[in-house]
């Protein structure tokens, strides 16, 4: 995998790990902040619900009150005998339809006066006192909370004095009989949302409960252990059949006029159903953090498959070039790492094949070199021998015309193999160069004015053009000669008769640039790498190793040898000689 790509799924590890992180630190944060607001909202429920109980309260007492200064009441003291203040109760009543459940005015244990009519007249046993509460200087009395038939009721009363008596004296009781369910309905609207309220007495017992918690049979027989000082707590709720529940609580405050009684608003809600926009919240998390995390994995997998089909692409391209050095290169297609790795790997095998090419020939010449070492030991001296004892017949006066000829053909022969042991002495090991400046023209000159002659024969043109102007060549004159030597001769062998052979110099910025051109049949390019080999010729009788002594010797000089083909018609070979020696070796390192 390129370096890109493991940051890339570096970066895409971190980048879920954050996303997992902030997630994670939002949550906390959400859920503190959801935490805080469903405890406000249960606070300020409860704190809008006592202040409808305190408001309804209020009225209430506001009602007697007002109901107990009224002239009328004062028939209570002749037993209300034209029954006008029954039907001033009555119409009351009918006012307040769904308020009270009845209103008495009761002395002497008997009703006197009511809102129902059918109850005038008969005994009254008034319900146990509860709680006293002084309203504007009149002290009523409350009972607890009681059902009576299909009501729950609040029995509010207060004392009826005879406002004719020097002295006021109680002449009997208004009981105003408040209709309980008013106080429910109010728990009732505002337990929504699984929710539930309770009013609750100053010891914790349940003066009201919303409908819910009346159908688990909360009443005043059960009580609630919240904290008074609370104002939300998560308690038990198994008293009331629930769990755990969590509690807003808010007194039922001094409205108005009206006296603190101590009583408080519970609104309830179970933490499960209490919390489940936390763990709403948290399941939408969860779902983000699992969506992202599919999406890392798929493009992961994405950029994964991306990666590996290229690569496993590139392997089996290298077992292919493992098992066949000599198949043919290709491109892998892929990412821009993936491509200039295929390319380094071409150039790669690229260098393996020149060095496998380079091994070739160093094994071809350590085989000449082996040769020339046995040819010059076990040819040259009796060579030698044969050339002198042919030299010394040569001389006798007693051989005739053809003898002398026999003898001219043996020294011939022993010239010509004294070259050939040379030759390969000569391309098994190249002397090292002897580097002097050196004028390009006049080596040009000593290797073309001697071969004229022997072109002549042949109808053969040579011609030369150099630069002129004298520059110096750093380069060893011998070797130089040697292969400008080679190339023309090539030439000459190469071209028909009447052919026509170029020599021309050129400089070319800190190089010295040669062609030897000629009119032959070329070379074919295929065949312009391999004729540069050793023992590779297209000669007839060649040995083929003039050009690869030629190629060692410019090797030698830091130089290069070009093949080409020549505006003649036939081959071109170029030589490139650099002109100073420091510059060629500061090029080559």
């Amino acid at each position: 995998m390129t370096i890109r790509r493991t940051l890339l799924f570096a970066l895409l590890g971190f980048g879920v790990l954050a996303a997992v992180l902030t997630s994670l630190l939002a949550y906390t944060r959400a859920r503190a902040a959801l935490s805080d607001e469903i405890r406000l909202h249960l606070v300020t429920q409860a704190q809008t619900l006592s202040q409808q109980v305190g408001a309804a309260l209020f009225e209430r007492l506001q009602d007697i009150q007002g109901w107990q200064r009224l002239e009328v009441m004062q028939e209570v003291r002749v037993g209300d005998v034209d029954k006008r203040l029954a039907r001033y109760l009555a119409d009351v009543a009918a006012t307040y339809a769904g308020v009270y459940v009845d209103l008495l005015c009761v002395a002497d244990g008997r009703i006197v006066a009511a809102s129902d009519p059918g109850r005038i007249g008969a005994p009254y046993a008034a319900p146990t006192p509860w709680r006293e509460v002084d309203y504007r200087g009149t002290r009523v009395t409350l009972a607890r909370p009681v059902r009576d038939g299909p009501h729950v009721t609040l029995d509010f009363a207060l004392a009826l004095h005879d406002d004719f008596a020097a002295t006021p004296a109680p002449i009997g009781f208004l009981h105003a009989r408040y209709d309980w369910a008013e106080i429910e309905a109010a728990l009732d609207q505002s337990a929504t949302g699984g929710r539930d309220a309770l009013l609750l007495d100053a010891d914790g017992s349940v003066l009201a409960a919303s409908a819910t918690l009346r159908a688990h049979g909360a009443d005043a027989t059960y009580s609630l252990p919240v904290p008074r000082a609370a104002r939300v707590a998560e308690i038990d709720g198994g008293a009331l059949g629930l769990e755990r529940v969590l509690v807003g609580q808010a007194p039922v405050a001094a409205y108005r006029a009206l006296p603190d009684l101590g009583w408080s608003i519970a609104v309830l809600t179970p933490v499960d159903v209490a919390f489940a926009p936390v763990r709403a919240l948290l399941w939408q998390l969860v779902a983000a953090l699992g969506f992202i995390c599919a999406v890392a994995a798929l493009l992961a997998i994405a950029l994964s498959m991306r990666t590996a089909g290229p690569i496993v692409a590139l392997t089996r391209y290298t077992r292919e070039l493992a098992r066949d050095l000599d198949a043919p290169t290709r491109r892998i297609e892929g990412s821009r790492e993936i491509v200039e790795l295929c390319a380094a790997f071409n150039r790669l095998i690229d260098e393996l094949k020149r060095s496998r090419v380079h091994l070739v020939r160093a094994s071809k010449l350590a085989a000449i070199g082996e040769m020339a070492a046995r040819l010059a030991h076990e040819v040259r001296t009796p060579l030698g021998i044969i050339r002198s004892s042919a030299q010394l017949m040569n001389r006798q006066s007693g051989l005739d015309t053809t003898g002398h000829e026999m003898m001219s053909f043996m020294i011939s022969e022993c010239d010509r193999m004294n070259a050939l042991v040379t030759g390969l002495l000569e391309s098994a090991k190249p002397r090292t160069p002897q580097f002097t400046a050196q004028d390009v023209d006049d080596i040009v000159r000593h290797v073309v004015d001697p071969l004229r002659e022997r072109a002549a024969a042949r109808r053969v043109v040579i011609e030369s053009a150099t630069a002129g102007g004298g520059a110096p060549v750093e380069c060893d004159r011998d070797q130089i000669v040697q292969v400008l030597l080679n190339l023309v001769v090539n030439a000459l062998q190469a071209v028909a008769d009447g052919g026509h052979v170029r020599l021309t110099t050129a400089s070319n910025g800190s190089d010295l640039r040669i062609d030897v051109d000629d009119d032959g049949p070329g070379i074919a390019p295929a065949r312009r790498e391999e004729i540069l080999e050793p023992f590779v010729s297209d000669r007839a009788g060649g040995i083929g190793l003039g050009l690869s002594i030629v190629r060692e010797i410019v090797a030698l000089h830091r130089g290069r040898l070009v093949i080409a083909d020549s505006p003649l018609g036939g081959a071109r070979f170029t030589l490139w000689l650099p002109r100073e020696r420091g510059a060629a070796e500061s090029r080559q390192q």
